[in-house]
């Protein structure tokens, strides 16, 4: 395939220095470009030389996988910002900008600075990390909190019950830090979290030694990536033999709190607990918008999503360490772009507006999207539909569309017909072919389905190339990715132009609900 560059290889490098040496762009408007897309077809225009192109520059080598945060995803977020201008969109965040940044700092606590004391009935215990105490997490203002057992975390936790509180559990430990005890420690910790406590408190077992505390303390006070403002929860293990020097009696206790009953100790947990910030990293995520040409709609939108985000680098396998994304996601991604370049080379925008959301930290667990839905440019309640397109270059099933989610809403019968009105695009658009793996439930749609905004998932499956080095864009089947953009393009369209908006099924939005635990 003859390959003609969209970015001029200059941009490789200069797009990283654009974000850091803080020369990012401004968002000023572009003139929109001469309509030239068929008003019968404007989805025409989108070729598979289009779709490599893209795909060939987000999934190179230079961008280094894409990791969230790395200079090689603000790459490509300026990549994304500078075509979204280009074609004449608007910026879709906040004041008009291209740019939505989420926190996403690396912490952990200062254990240098920390200075913690348990106060008991027969005395006061100051408690040394690494010999008495290992921690994580993090309080911001000084502890000073009765200490209460709660051994058994089998009830549901009552919000609020331990306003105050320190949530102290029996914490024995008898092989060491390994998955067990990490599983115990974050029941237990979640269980004090929900009921409002301001720390938990594990009480090791007595045969766990000094050498194991300096071990422990090793392992937890290590930094970790958080999503959002707020600190991790904190949690303290104490020896056993520093709790009973300042609590007497404490063992009789953990045995009467075995059954369940929250029992008061005499006692009071007090100091501080600083947080050391080792990276305050604003990832990106990128908004466009086309603004719908209806007064009466343009203020409801529909939502497109993709995350730009891959794994970064990893384990070389045959000698490769860049895990390119390829597949997970450039192909989406670059569907969204020449879908943008299809609707906005037509002579008239859609009734309703169109927002084009690339979302970073789709591998840290969905967060950019999570963090666009909780605090969103526009109401959620304008939102009137998401498709997110993820993972659609793969060939691993010839000509198959996977839409996902078609059963819960008026979406999947509308994507339906528009396919089947179109032969020319050869593709068969088919039901979950996995129901069993829930991936309904497993990328970026899935949070704006927590806002109950009716959303489908374009999808074409995991392959053998799923976060691997070879899925570069010599995997990717180009062709296929092009006309599922010319799908996405007409369901966009259709959508956007209809006098209503879609609607849940009923049994899907009960699902929805259930599994998801949200709601507006």
């Amino acid at each position: 395939m003859q390959v003609r560059l969209l970015v001029p290889i200059l941009s490789l490098a200069a797009l990283p220095l654009l974000y850091f040496s803080g020369l990012q762009p401004d968002p000023v408007p572009a003139d929109p470009p001469a309509a030239t897309a068929s008003p019968d077809d404007p989805s025409a225009i989108i070729t598979a030389e289009d779709m490599y192109n893209r795909i060939y520059f987000l999934a190179s080598d230079a961008l280094m996988g894409r990791d969230t945060p790395s200079q090689g995803l603000e790459a490509a977020a300026a990549y994304l910002a500078s075509e979204h201008r280009r074609l004449g969109l608007q910026g879709g965040a906040e004041g008009g900008s291209f740019y939505q940044r989420w926190p996403y700092r690396l912490l952990g606590p200062d254990l240098a600075a920390a200075s913690l004391t348990l106060q008991g009935n027969v005395g006061e215990r100051s408690l040394e990390p690494g010999r008495d105490m290992a921690a994580r997490g993090a309080v911001e203002d000084r502890l000073d909190a009765e200490l209460v057992f709660v051994q058994s975390t089998e009830g549901d936790p009552v919000e609020g019950s331990m306003e105050g509180q320190v949530a102290v559990f029996s914490f024995p430990m008898p092989e060491g830090w390994n998955q067990q005890a990490r599983q115990m420690a974050q029941r237990q910790a979640g269980w004090a979290a929900a009921s409002g406590a301001v720390a938990s408190l594990h009480i090791l077992g007595a045969d766990v030694t000094e050498e194991a505390v300096t071990g422990l303390t090793e392992q937890l006070a290590g930094p970790g990536r958080v999503m959002g403002w707020d600190l991790p929860f904190p949690q303290i293990f104490v020896t056993r033999d520093a709790a009973r020097e300042a609590i007497e009696g404490i063992d009789q206790v953990a045995q009467a709190a075995s059954a369940g009953t929250p029992t008061p100790l005499d006692g009071r947990l007090t100091g501080e607990l600083p947080v050391r910030i080792h990276d305050d990293a604003h990832p990106p995520n990128v908004v466009a918008m086309i603004r719908g040409s209806d007064p009466d709609l343009q203020d409801e939108y529909v939502v497109l999503s993709a995350h730009m985000d891959h794994v970064g680098t990893g384990q070389p396998m045959d000698g490769d360490t860049i895990y390119n994304g390829a597949d997970d996601n450039a192909s989406g991604t670059a569907a969204l772009v020449e879908t943008a370049r299809a609707i906005s080379a037509m002579g008239e925008a859609p009734r309703r507006s169109v927002l084009f959301v690339h979302v970073s930290g789709e591998e840290r667990g969905l967060l950019g999207s999570r963090w666009f839905v909780e605090n969103p440019p526009i109401p959620v309640q304008q939102m009137v539909a998401n498709i997110n397109a993820d993972m659609i270059g793969s060939d691993a099933h010839p000509d198959t569309l996977v839409v996902i989610g078609k059963d819960y809403s008026t979406l999947g019968p509308l994507v339906d017909r528009i396919n089947d009105s179109m032969p020319e695009l050869g593709l068969v658009t088919s039901d979950d072919l996995w129901p069993e793996q829930r991936f309904f439930y497993r990328s970026d749609q899935f949070n704006f389905m927590r806002m109950e905004i009716p959303s489908l998932f374009f999808f074409t499956g995991v392959h053998e190339c799923y976060h691997r080095p070879c899925d570069t864009v010599d995997f990717i089947d180009p062709d296929k990715a092009a006309r599922i953009a010319r799908l996405l393009t007409h369901s966009v369209l259709e959508i956007a132009n209809a006098d209503e908006r879609p609607r849940w099924d009923p049994e899907g939005l009960a699902e929805v609900r259930e599994l998801t635990g949200g709601g507006r």
